[in-house]
């Protein structure tokens, strides 16, 4: 059967000849196999995506293969890839904003610490923040602190309000059954 989106451009007879339905199948089959090529091709150039090129990632930033399951080898590119950044405010700001709802990045010259704030809308990886922020910390800074920020909303609630007072007998004393 010849697609629909072909059939607007033949004439009526072509819809009859056998080889011309032959053909447009062979031709429908290529052209979504060529598309799913080209999306695998160009998964391999985006880190987060790549399978069978890491290896030539590893290449370019180790100069050796890696071994060990494809999420870790991502893992040490990424944090290869990262140290060789230099140390300033955008790469602390994509560092933070990779493992929560970063606010914003400050740094504190007198203490040398850097501080992260981030919201509690998101969750927040910690562990890895402060893995990846060791990774790339130079010597004149100490350490990293963060705050997370929670929004506080005001709660007013109306209703009536009921009181009644019960008096308890001392011990040692009787109370009448009645």
């Amino acid at each position: 059967m010849i697609p629909l989106k072909y059939r607007k451009s033949l004439p009526p007879y072509w819809y009859e000849i056998d080889m011309a339905d032959r053909h447009f199948s062979v031709l429908e089959e290529e052209m979504d196999g060529r598309e799913k090529t080209i999306d695998d091709l160009g998964n391999q150039f985006m880190l987060q995506r790549a399978t069978w090129a890491l290896s030539v990632w590893e290449w370019i930033y180790f100069q050796a293969e890696q071994s060990g399951a494809d999420a870790q080898r991502r893992e040490a590119i990424r944090k290869k890839k990262l140290a060789n950044k230099p140390f300033k405010l955008p790469v602390l700001r994509a560092i933070g904003e990779q493992h929560g709802k970063l606010i914003r990045v400050s740094e504190d010259f007198m203490a040398k610490e850097i501080l992260f704030s981030f919201s509690a809308e998101k969750p927040i990886d910690l562990k890895r923040l402060y893995e990846d922020f060791e990774y790339i910390r130079p010597v004149h800074v100490r350490r990293a602190t963060t705050s997370i920020h929670i929004k506080a909303e005001t709660i007013a609630l109306r209703g009536q309000g009921n009181c009644n007072t019960v008096d308890f007998p001392i011990c040692g004393f009787e109370v009448p059954m009645s």
